[in-house]
Order: structure tokens, then C-alpha cells, then sequence
């Protein structure tokens, strides 16, 4: 099944690098409203290649791991890539069991590495019974899936989660008002912390210090990352990025620290031509 999509993805590589010079030709540079971000580093890569992580970004500093989706296919993967060279070492197409297939899960969103594993949110068909999926790390086998609390599924909708010590956060995609918690040793339900104001289009997170930062699909080209005190729950814009393509889907956000200097890691996807994983140093 693997060969399958591999020859898949390439069968179409023609079709995507046409739309990639496209939706090239319309864009322009990317850049961030305020001080506090600054582009480091652009990964682009075709879509063809990038499908398989066009969702969800995480990193253990060395590696970055991707999560991916084309829902009307019921495609998923999970890719491991040098977070230096941006080398795809490693694709796990339908990284999905048949167990978990059959029972209508079918979009991987953004994910998280915690302790070897990566851990990543999962929509099922109608939103019915999301889950965490975990994998290895190390080779991205699917290790088993743990289906949401009754009490923390809200509307169905689970586009992201983030690992924090025993914790895992999230929340659903639209008219959030609140940030939801799962206790990682058994996935109980721990509870929420309300939301100041009420936000939308969420498609990634993760948290430094005592902030949780959150993506958001926001119109445009133009793409606010909110900030939410997980003390408070204070909740504002922190920065606005301008992916320079009015066309393109923010998705996956991930943070690293490396050698004191704080790093915001984002996944862009122009209108399914291509990937771009962004690096921003922070400067809060």
C-alpha cells in the first residue's frame, strides 16, 4: 500500500508543480505585523511530497514530524524530516490501522512530540468520537488511539493538540471559548480554562512558559496566532503573519527552544500546491 501512494504522489508531482509556479506567480515575500517574530527559514516543498505532512507539525529539536490528510481519499501519513537539511527521511502513508479506518476516522490534524511519541488529533466521520493517535517517533509506527472523554468532545471538531508535561490541551475549531485538558496517563478528562474572547478557524498550538499560542485559519493571506494565559485565560492576538499568498491554509504551529533563542514553527499550504514549513525566532 505503501508503493501505492508513493507512486500516487509522483503520478501527480506534474499537476502540483504546475499550481505550485501558479500560486508562486501570487505570491509575495512573507512577513510579520510587529516586532516579536521574525522569519528565519522557509522548507518548501511540493504537494506531492508534502500531502503527508500538510496538517500538523511537531519537533524534538532535531526532527520535525508531520502529520497529513486528504480527507476524500482517506489518505493519512506521518513523515519524520531533518529539522537542519529538511530531508524527508522518513513517510508512513495510511499510517492509520483498518481498525481505526473502519470506524470512520479520517483527518489527522496537529500534533505533538512528548517522551518518544507523537501524539495527534483525529477526526472521525461526522465528528462523531474524536481521538488521540499515537505513534513511535522513532520508526512513526501507529502505537493504538484513545477516543476523547464524553464530557471533553464538545462540537466533535479536534483539529490540534499539545503535550505539556502530563497534560495534553486543545480545543475545537471554531467559536472556541475554552482550552480542554486531558490527563496523558490515562486520557480522563481534567477539566477547561474559559477563554477571555471567543475565537475561530483554530488549526494549531502549543505552549510557552505560560502561554498556549494558537494558529488560526484567519482570512486572507493574513494569519493571527492568538495567545491565551493558561493562568488566566486571558485571551489576545499576539502577531499576525502575512504568508504573502492570499490562497493559503495556516495549519500546524509548533515551539522549540534552542541555545536560549525561542522558535515558532508553522505549516502554510497555498490552495494544495505545496507545503512551507516557516521558522520565526520569537522576541516577546
Amino acid at each position: 500500500m505503501s508503493e501505492f501512494f508513493t507512486a500516487l504522489r509522483r503520478s501527480v508531482r506534474l499537476l502540483f508543480a504546475v499550481l505550485f509556479l501558479l500560486t508562486g506567480a501570487l505570491s509575495s515575500p512573507a512577513s510579520v505585523e510587529g516586532a516579536d517574530l521574525r522569519l528565519e527559514n522557509e522548507l518548501e516543498y511540493c504537494y506531492s511530497d508534502g500531502a503527508a505532512f500538510c496538517q500538523g507539525i511537531a519537533t524534538d529539536g532535531e526532527y520535525f514530524y508531520g502529520t497529513g490528510c486528504i480527507k476524500y481519499l482517506n489518505y493519512n501519513a506521518i513523515a519524520k524530516i531533518d529539522a537542519k537539511s529538511g530531508e524527508i527521511v522518513k513517510c508512513s502513508d495510511m499510517c492509520l490501522p483498518a481498525e481505526a479506518a473502519a470506524k470512520g476516522y479520517s483527518h489527522l490534524g496537529d500534533c505533538s512530540y512528548h517522551d518518544g511519541k507523537i501524539y495527534a488529533a483525529c477526526e472521525a466521520f461526522f465528528f462523531r468520537d474524536p481521538a488521540v493517535m499515537v505513534f513511535d517517533a522513532e520508526s512513526l509506527d501507529f502505537l493504538g488511539y484513545h477516543v476523547l472523554p464524553a464530557e471533553g468532545q464538545g462540537n466533535g471538531h479536534f483539529p490540534w493538540l499539545c503535550v505539556r508535561d502530563d497534560t495534553i490541551y486543545y480545543t475545537q475549531a471554531r467559536d472556541v471559548d475554552e482550552v480542554r485538558m486531558l490527563d496523558i496517563s490515562d486520557f480522563s478528562y481534567k477539566g477547561s480554562i474559559k477563554t477571555s474572547m471567543v475565537i475561530t478557524k483554530i488549526t494549531g498550538g502549543d505552549i510557552l512558559g505560560d502561554f498556549l499560542y494558537l494558529s488560526s485559519n484567519s482570512g486572507g493571506g493574513k494569519k493571527v496566532t492568538y495567545s491565551v494565559d493558561l493562568r488566566t485565560g486571558e485571551t489576545q492576538e499576539a502577531f499576525i503573519r502575512d504568508t504573502g499568498n492570499p490562497a493559503t491554509e495556516a495549519e500546524g504551529l509548533a515551539v522549540s527552544q534552542s541555545d536560549g533563542e525561542v522558535l515558532f514553527h508553522y505549516l502554510d499550504v497555498p490552495v494544495a500546491s505545496k507545503t512551507i514549513i516557516r521558522t520565526y525566532s520569537f522576541h516577546g
